[in-house]
């Protein structure tokens, strides 16, 4: 199954089949993958996301246009695609560097998961570009008595990297 044909046939819940896409990547299929990241079709976006997010998890950026990928910050809006984004931060926060107010804007965000990574997005951006760092401390020290255990848990994982 080519990378196209594990995009366009995901299900919305499944992801072998993109697992396997993500295991045979050529960096060739780089521009097309980040072109369905801005699909008009919400799970070809969550699709795509979910491939680039496993494609950093092992350190594979060839082909890839990081800064097309993290404008994404700005204009998506299916929650699905927008956690695979927040959550590639963690993995190359020197390419989001750029989409601090992005993230910020995304702290509050309906959907608890994306909350939650919209918090580390915002910790990490603030650290690379030293930007912000107060700001985050202050989310942190928050979101450490938040409601949701998921966001308190993020919150401690957080806190050593400023210093809390």
């Amino acid at each position: 199954m080519s990378l196209a044909e594990a995009i366009l046939a995901f299900d919305g819940k499944h992801v072998d089949e993109l697992r396997l896409a993500a295991s045979i990547y050529d960096a060739a299929d780089g521009q097309m993958l980040i072109e369905f990241c801005s699909s008009a079709d919400p799970r070809c976006r969550i699709a795509a996301t979910w491939i680039v997010n496993a494609l950093l998890q092992k350190g594979m950026n060839d082909g890839l246009n990081l800064n097309a990928y993290f404008d994404r910050l700005k204009l998506e809006t299916e929650w699905g695609a927008l956690l695979h984004v927040l959550q590639s931060v963690a993995l190359v926060p020197n390419m989001a560097s750029n989409h601090l107010k992005d993230v910020a804007r995304l702290v509050d965000h309906e959907k608890t998961l994306v909350s939650v990574w919209a918090l580390d997005a915002y910790v990490r951006i603030a650290l690379e570009t030293n930007e912000g760092v107060q700001q985050a401390r202050n989310a942190v020290e928050d979101a450490l008595s938040h409601e949701k255990a998921s966001m308190r848990a993020r919150a401690r994982h957080l806190a050593p990297l400023l210093g809390l």
